[in-house]
């Protein structure tokens, strides 16, 4: 199945998709543009198609009619569109993308192109939640040292808890002591605001993928109950409709 955000659906001519692991083993990945993520901040304006593949955690485009997307198991699959339909992208924002800056790159994008932040529309789709994202107490010393440290401090008590949050039958189970359970979409949530973007403007699929084995792929579960690697694609097209650009 596929999972749809409003938001993004109340956009003229922006099509998207968050696929399930299902969907996505068979979805045709050359009809979209062919990057390498690498866990980094580097976004890509796509105008043609480049001559090699390039190292980037997303895409950004105004071509109407060139899907674009990224691959996720775990980590936060982000798709957006400016309001006006002309400009969209997908990015691929684990924690060490977000902690370097990824978010407020994919942002500066669109402001680039003249696109307000009050008027980007994005929508999260399934990712690791803390109910199962279990990390070692250093991991917090970890982010104090990314360019993140300021609003790590700031918000250390939401994003760090000492039990998983809403966990369920599924759910990870604590495998260290003195361990800590982290929580990516709010770490997500906090960049958002830095980088301007309306909460009203931003919709989350509150679907973890290490609790979902049926519909969802997770290295992290991978790592708990070693099992083929499945991996979810999401997707977004700009369409000929917009109120900005020409086609």
């Amino acid at each position: 199945m596929a999972w749809f955000s409003r938001l993004l659906a109340d956009i003229p001519g922006v099509r998207h998709a968050f696929l399930d692991v299902h969907e996505s083993s068979v979805f045709d990945k050359s009809r979209i543009v062919d990057i390498k993520q690498v866990h980094g901040t580097d976004i890509l304006n796509f105008t043609t198609t480049p001559h090699s593949r390039p190292h980037v955690d997303g895409v950004f485009t105004s071509v109407s009619g060139q899907q674009i997307g990224i691959v996720t198991a775990d980590c936060l699959p982000l798709l957006m569109a400016s309001r006006d339909g002309c400009f969209v992208a997908s990015v691929h924002a684990g924690w060490q993308g977000t902690a370097q800056g990824i978010i407020q790159q994919s942002v500066k994008r669109f402001t680039d192109a003249g696109i307000d932040a009050a008027d980007i529309v994005v929508a999260i789709g399934p990712h690791i939640r803390p109910c199962c994202y279990e990390v070692s107490s250093s991991f917090l010393d970890v982010l104090l040292a990314t360019p993140s440290a300021e609003q790590v401090r700031q918000h250390q008590q939401k994003l760090f808890l000492n039990v998983p949050r809403n966990s369920n039958a599924h759910s990870a189970r604590a495998r260290e002591e003195n361990s800590l359970w982290f929580d990516l979409p709010a770490f997500c949530q906090v960049h958002l605001q830095v980088a301007g973007i309306r909460s009203a403007n931003v919709d989350w699929l509150e679907k973890c993928t290490y609790c979902a084995p049926k519909e969802l792929g997770s290295y992290r579960r991978r790592t708990h109950f070693p099992a083929t690697k499945t991996q979810q694609v999401s997707v977004i097209v700009r369409g000929s409709e917009c109120s900005g650009l020409s086609t």
